[in-house]
């Protein structure tokens, strides 16, 4: 007797796909978002290093390189996809 097949499971409401189309202006509107979160980070550098603070404790440490890493990650597959557009638009 065959095996039955478990039910699929539908997509939770409010649950952003895994593939979505971006634009060059979709990209760039990320790339802003980026940049004012880097020239925080720079400012908070700044503050540190002004009031001679060696380190500091902050919360949240893993987040930060899991998020580093989904970045690449984000950048890689993005580059995957502009390679592979490219090449089925000239025809090869």
């Amino acid at each position: 007797m065959a095996k039955k097949k478990a039910p699929t499971k539908k997509a939770a409401s409010g649950r952003i796909p895994r593939k979505e189309p971006y634009s060059g202006q979709r990209v760039e509107v990320v790339v802003e978002r980026v940049r004012e979160q880097a020239a925080k980070l720079s400012a908070l550098s700044r503050t540190m290093q002004d009031a001679k603070l060696d380190q500091v404790v902050i919360d949240g440490h893993a987040m930060l390189l899991r998020g580093l890493n989904q970045i690449d990650n984000f950048i890689d597959n993005a580059s995957r996809a502009v390679r592979e557009a490219k090449v089925a638009k000239e025809g090869f």
